[in-house]
């Protein structure tokens, strides 16, 4: 199973809904996708689930012997009483996606990573076991339904629980949006990663060859970079301004990411002659609110809005599917 999680160091770049239909063009070339909504917002899984059924989950979670997120698959370990335990999955699209649903008290997970974090330069079980709680989950489940891919959804900070994500990821992709704060993160997702890769694997070489071998690699290869909802305020003077923010996209990739990773291993980025660029995807206005309130992926919505929307829906499913394919061919999916 690969992994792969969309990340940036800023909210409102599309993330989730690039998760979504991402998923839903793979499921259509044959794959079997598992979701893990790893963001206490939980974006992806209130996209999925009615409000009822999502608010008896995060009401159930924290109750001892529970199954219903997350959190209450990863709290045994946090509060030292055992190991993970199972949690239910979602089943969408006939079975093809599933998903592990998300929690706010993924939030308390988060509070004692930093010092699990300590502990693992400790050479300490505890510490490795915290670290690695969502990875053994989401391992254990990615082995029962043998899925090909799964899919991180993160929040849009560089704090202790993205660390954990991005170093048992196998890849990850940076959705970019065409506004100054969105080019501005880029700095701080490839100086972020780089540090946690090198400090990882210290980590490793200092652990047991015992507990290093069950510990994620921690080598994160960046994939490379999706322009999202590429819609921009033309100004008066800007002749061509999606023209203008791709010249400044590309080289911040370059020289803020993948020069990062690069000085670590070649290996962690785009082999020479691949392009940074996987793709862009369009603004697709009120399809992405009526994606959600059916829960379908944009490209799925025929029938279900105004049959004046159609070339838009296929124009929507035309586009994720590209990009889908261009994940296959740099994953080996």
């Amino acid at each position: 199973m690969i992994k792969i999680a969309l990340f940036n160091h800023k909210g409102g770049v599309g993330k989730t809904t690039l998760t979504v239909n991402l998923a839903d063009s793979l499921a259509s070339l044959g794959k079997k996708v598992l979701l893990v909504d790893a963001d206490p917002q939980c974006n992806l899984t209130s996209f999925y689930l009615p409000e009822k059924d999502l608010e008896d989950l995060l009401s159930a979670s924290d109750v001892p012997g529970a199954k219903s997120t997350l959190w209450s698959a990863v709290k045994p370990v946090v509060e030292g009483r055992g190991g993970i335990t199972d949690v239910q999955r979602w089943t969408i699209r006939g079975g093809q996606i599933q998903l592990l649903p998300g929690d706010v008290l993924l939030a308390e997970y988060e509070e004692v990573l930093p010092e699990a974090w300590t502990e693992c330069f400790a050479s300490r079980t505890r510490g490795y076991d915290i670290t690695t709680a969502l990875s053994q989950v989401v391992e254990k489940v990615g082995e029962e339904i043998q899925a090909d891919v799964c899919f991180y959804d993160v929040g849009p900070n560089v704090g202790a629980l993205n660390r954990a994500i991005l170093l048992d990821c196998d890849y990850f992709i940076t959705p970019v949006a065409a506004d100054l704060f969105s080019l501005r993160a880029l700095s701080t997702v490839g100086r972020a990663v780089a540090k946690w890769i090198k400090a990882w694997q210290t980590i490793r070489v200092i652990a047991s060859e015992e507990d290093a071998e069950r510990l994620p690699v921690g080598m994160p290869s960046y994939m490379g970079y999706i322009t999202s909802a590429f819609k921009v305020n033309s100004g008066r003077n800007a002749s061509d301004p999606h023209a203008d923010w791709e010249k400044r996209i590309a080289p911040r990739v370059r020289d803020r990411i993948i020069k990062d990773l690069e000085a670590i291993d070649a290996g962690l980025v785009p082999p020479a002659g691949a392009a940074n660029k996987l793709g862009g995807v369009k603004h697709f206005h009120s399809l992405a609110p009526a994606a959600q309130k059916y829960g379908l992926a944009i490209g799925a919505l025929i029938g279900h809005v105004n049959s004046g929307h159609n070339d838009q829906v296929r124009e929507a499913q035309r586009q994720f599917e590209s990009l889908a394919q261009v994940v296959v061919k740099r994953t080996g999916i």
